[in-house]
Protein backbone atom coordinates (compact mmCIF):
# COMPACT_ATOMS: atom_id res chain seq x y z
CA UNK A 1 0.00 0.00 0.00
CA UNK A 2 1.47 3.06 -0.83
CA UNK A 3 1.25 5.59 2.14
CA UNK A 4 -0.15 9.39 1.49
CA UNK A 5 0.94 12.51 1.97
CA UNK A 6 -1.05 14.57 4.56
CA UNK A 7 -0.07 18.20 1.97
CA UNK A 8 -2.85 20.72 1.98
CA UNK A 9 -4.11 18.88 4.84
CA UNK A 10 -5.55 21.50 7.58
CA UNK A 11 -4.97 20.08 10.64
CA UNK A 12 -6.88 22.60 12.87
CA UNK A 13 -10.09 21.94 11.99
CA UNK A 14 -12.15 23.36 15.07
CA UNK A 15 -13.25 26.90 14.72
CA UNK A 16 -11.30 29.38 16.85
CA UNK A 17 -12.11 28.90 21.02
CA UNK A 18 -13.96 25.59 20.06
CA UNK A 19 -13.21 23.15 22.84
CA UNK A 20 -12.89 19.35 21.48
CA UNK A 21 -14.29 16.68 22.80
CA UNK A 22 -13.05 13.96 24.09
CA UNK A 23 -14.71 10.66 23.10
CA UNK A 24 -13.39 7.03 24.36
CA UNK A 25 -14.74 4.37 21.66
CA UNK A 26 -14.67 0.79 22.07
CA UNK A 27 -13.93 -1.03 18.31
CA UNK A 28 -13.45 -4.79 17.11
CA UNK A 29 -9.94 -5.32 16.75
CA UNK A 30 -10.73 -6.05 12.24
CA UNK A 31 -12.36 -2.24 12.79
CA UNK A 32 -9.80 -0.85 14.72
CA UNK A 33 -7.12 -2.00 12.00
CA UNK A 34 -9.23 -0.98 8.83
CA UNK A 35 -9.88 2.61 10.70
CA UNK A 36 -5.69 2.64 11.30
CA UNK A 37 -5.45 1.51 7.46
CA UNK A 38 -7.38 4.01 5.95
CA UNK A 39 -6.49 6.74 8.45
CA UNK A 40 -2.49 6.10 6.80
CA UNK A 41 -3.43 6.00 3.30
CA UNK A 42 -5.51 9.34 3.31
CA UNK A 43 -1.65 10.64 4.46
CA UNK A 44 -1.70 9.86 7.77
CA UNK A 45 -4.66 11.59 9.46
CA UNK A 46 -5.80 11.90 12.92
CA UNK A 47 -8.64 9.39 13.53
CA UNK A 48 -10.93 12.86 14.60
CA UNK A 49 -10.14 13.90 11.38
CA UNK A 50 -10.63 10.97 9.36
CA UNK A 51 -13.82 10.41 11.24
CA UNK A 52 -14.99 13.94 10.70
CA UNK A 53 -14.37 14.43 7.21
CA UNK A 54 -16.10 10.40 6.81
CA UNK A 55 -19.17 12.15 8.42
CA UNK A 56 -19.37 15.38 6.29
CA UNK A 57 -19.51 13.34 3.32
CA UNK A 58 -22.43 10.69 5.07
CA UNK A 59 -24.52 14.39 5.49
CA UNK A 60 -23.46 15.85 2.28
CA UNK A 61 -24.57 12.54 0.52
CA UNK A 62 -27.87 12.02 2.28
CA UNK A 63 -28.62 15.33 4.11
CA UNK A 64 -28.01 13.97 7.62
CA UNK A 65 -25.93 11.07 9.08
CA UNK A 66 -28.36 7.80 9.59
CA UNK A 67 -30.02 7.15 12.59
CA UNK A 68 -30.03 2.89 13.22
CA UNK A 69 -33.49 1.93 14.55
CA UNK A 70 -33.21 0.39 18.32
CA UNK A 71 -34.74 -2.79 17.39
CA UNK A 72 -31.25 -3.79 14.92
CA UNK A 73 -29.50 -6.50 15.48
CA UNK A 74 -26.27 -5.41 16.54
CA UNK A 75 -23.57 -6.38 18.55
CA UNK A 76 -21.57 -3.27 20.63
CA UNK A 77 -18.15 -3.93 21.13
CA UNK A 78 -17.29 -3.45 25.03
CA UNK A 79 -14.20 -2.99 27.46
CA UNK A 80 -13.49 -6.26 28.58
CA UNK A 81 -12.52 -4.75 31.71
CA UNK A 82 -15.73 -3.10 32.82
CA UNK A 83 -17.80 -6.59 32.05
Amino acid sequence: MTQGTNAGVKRNRLATGTTAKTRKVYLDPTTDAELSAVCTASGNVSRSLYLEQLLALVRAEHGSLPVFSPTLEVTEATDSAAA
